[in-house]
């Protein structure tokens, strides 16, 4: 869960290719010392981070993790990745294959990183590392943060809720990956936002998160 301070931690295609450099500081880098490669071709864009290339392969962005397009600025995400790379052909670095069967890679375009392009725009959220390009990752969603873009805009990232009489947080412990509520007098509950785009959502009692399937944060009583 993000916050204004800190709070619990519950909150076979190419390799081999020499660590990239980056040109430009406060904007998406241009990695220039790429080699050349013709690249995939990108047939079918399935959401913010997810695609699929000609030889039916499913590619998904390292490090990032977009909404979902039944979430908060799903649609907006959706639309961005498929306009940037849509018929267009690209070229994967430091690829591994998740549980899913998809390859989990960095992705480049014309030389400049697609996932930090996701993010740096709002589109979706940095999560924890996308090797050796994390450091850049990490600035484009502070960069997105501090600007309130895209998922972190007022209607998708949240302290205070838009109707008063439904002000439980219904949050992901992303430690325990279960899903919890938090009342108003809980403890942290003023530093916790609600993220739509990740699909946590206010309730107006009690017993309505728990007919969702959360239940209560442990820190309160």
């Amino acid at each position: 869960m993000a916050g204004k301070s800190k709070i619990p931690m519950w909150r076979k295609l190419a390799s081999g290719v020499a660590a990239a450099t980056v040109i430009g500081a406060g904007s998406v880098g241009v990695y220039k010392n790429l080699p050349f490669f013709i690249g995939e071709k990108v047939v079918r864009v399935i959401d913010g981070d997810t695609f699929i290339l000609e030889n039916n392969q499913s590619i998904k962005l390292m490090g990032v993790n977009a909404p979902e397009p039944k979430h908060c600025y799903g649609q907006q995400s959706t639309k961005f990745l498929k306009d940037l790379i849509l018929g267009k052909r690209v070229f994967l670095r430091e690829p591994v294959t998740d549980q899913y069967r998809r390859i989990v890679a960095l992705v480049y375009l014309d030389r400049k990183l697609v996932n930090e392009m996701v993010v740096r725009q709002g589109y979706g959220l940095f999560t924890r590392s996308a090797e050796s390009a994390t450091k850049d990752m990490q600035l484009a969603n502070s960069y997105a943060r501090d600007n309130s873009l895209g998922i972190f805009s007022p209607d998708c990232y949240q302290f205070t809720p838009p109707d008063p009489k439904c002000a439980i947080k219904g949050n992901l412990d992303r430690d325990k990956k279960t899903w919890v509520y938090i009342r108003p007098d809980c403890t942290y509950y003023d530093v916790a936002a609600v993220e739509l785009f990740n699909g946590e959502r206010w309730f107006c009692s009690e017993s309505d998160a728990k007919k969702a399937g959360f239940t209560k944060f442990s820190y309160c009583k």
